[in-house]
């Protein structure tokens, strides 16, 4: 742990803002206010802080944009309306108790006694039909809702265009999978699964059914690392890029992200089709059936964005603040290409009588 007054960020020296912005939450009371970074994330800072007030001792957890990515203050304040404009009695997963929230800085209040998982280990397979049951009981409860005051387009990359998924797929994909140590027969099934994709206007027709279908409030950045576990609960952090989309989408996002290959085979057809079922008793307008297509769709699209936005997603590894670092975001980075690779292929085949591929 460092005094507020020694501590650097990199890239910018923010003591005075920790400071001000940690007392003015206590209203002048805290006697003490000393933190430490936390190598967690990339496009934050993130810091841990420990506040001594005259009868007790907290901690808490602060974020604040980095100063080389400034559109990082419009997820921040997507962050800050989900917490303070949104209404959330209806969000079935526990939330960390906030003590502040703007574009600049989001401060929670640090959960003690919990579990957490990295994306690269993985999720547990116990906890995945949790997740997915209380996802399903999410999206059913604010289903056809509209939320102005958060993303526009919500959910990790999902702002590339169709234009651009049309127009740069084709000479993308095979350096996406080329570093990836995928046997011949692999290599071979994903050429044909992408030059499939590939041909005259499909990821148009790709898009625009995801783009087109029911919407509800999504997470948009749904992977198990973004989860804190006890005993009865699961919190659910990191809402900045919520808003009004398929639902489908964070579904797919959490099994090419979350889980190993491995746990994605023993458990997504069990789950997801928990997780179809739930939605569409509390949907009846939609069937099982047509929720788990879309699924699968939104897995390919997932492919689609992954591959597009590789260049720029592989660069962000050499933020990391040490060598070690570095090679630890490249190598998770790789591996979720690996399992989006694998995802992919499967949800081709359980989508091959589809009208996309006819």
């Amino acid at each position: 742990m460092q005094e507020a007054s020694s501590l650097h960020l990199p890239g910018v020296a923010m003591d005075d803002q920790i400071q001000e912005l940690v007392r003015s939450i206590y209203a002048g009371s805290a006697t003490s206010v000393v933190f430490e970074a936390m190598d967690v994330g990339v496009l934050s800072n993130v810091v841990h802080v420990t506040v001594t007030l005259p009868t007790r001792v907290e901690h808490l957890i602060a974020k604040f944009p980095r100063p080389e990515f400034p559109m990082m203050h419009a997820m921040f304040a997507v962050e800050a309306a989900f917490y303070t404009r949104t209404d959330k009695a209806k969000v079935p997963f526990q939330l960390p108790p906030l003590l502040s929230a703007s574009a600049d800085a989001i401060v929670l209040q640090k959960l003690a006694n919990v579990t957490s998982y990295s994306c690269y280990d993985g999720c547990p397979p116990a906890r995945v039909l949790s997740i997915l049951m209380q996802l399903a009981t999410l999206h059913a409860a604010y289903w056809g809702q509209s939320f102005p005051e958060l993303a526009a387009i919500p959910g990790i990359g999902a702002n590339l265009s169709v234009q651009e998924k049309q127009t740069h797929f084709c000479t993308r994909y095979a350096p996406f999978y080329a570093d990836l140590g995928l046997p011949p027969t692999t290599r071979a099934e994903l050429d044909h699964l992408c030059s499939t994709l590939a041909q005259g206007t499909r990821l148009t027709r790709l898009h625009e059914a995801v783009e087109s279908w029911h919407k509800t409030l999504i997470h948009g950045d749904l992977h198990v690392a973004n989860m804190l576990f006890d005993d009865h609960h699961i919190v659910l952090l990191d809402w900045a890029t919520c808003g009004s989309s398929n639902p489908l989408r964070d579904v797919a996002f959490f099994f090419t992200v979350s889980v190993t290959r491995a746990v994605r085979e023993a458990v997504e057809a069990p789950s997801l089709r928990a997780y179809a079922t739930t939605l569409a008793d509390a949907i009846p307008a939609l069937s099982i059936e047509a929720i788990e297509t879309m699924y699968y769709l939104c897995v390919l699209n997932q492919f689609v964005i992954l591959v597009g936005y590789n260049a720029l997603t592989m660069s962000l590894a050499t933020l990391g603040s040490t060598p070690a670092k570095q090679a630890q975001l490249r190598d998770g980075f790789l591996e979720t290409n690996k399992r989006s690779c694998a995802a992919a292929l499967h949800a081709f085949q359980m989508l091959a009588q589809h009208a996309l591929f006819q």
